[in-house]
């Protein structure tokens, strides 16, 4: 495994590699990165959606009020 799918995988997984990793090779690597990105891309998709049903509860008017004091940016 390359230095470039040893970085990209520790991106992707957040943390130090585990060992078991090191008998990966290149192709299987990249393969595991993209799956824990469309994973992780699935998940946020989700709560999103899971998000926006759950501010319908709210009444239209103040939809946006309470939305921006759940989600403060910054």
């Amino acid at each position: 495994m390359s230095a470039e799918e040893v970085a990209l995988l520790r991106a992707e997984l957040g943390v130090p590699l585990p060992d078991c990793f090191t008998a990966l090779d290149g192709p299987q690597a990249l393969l595991l990165a993209r799956s824990l990105r469309r994973a992780r891309e699935r998940r946020v998709s989700g709560l999103n959606e899971a998000v926006e049903d759950a501010l319908t509860l709210v009444p239209a008017l103040t939809r946006e009020p309470v939305r921006r004091m759940l989600f403060r940016q910054g």
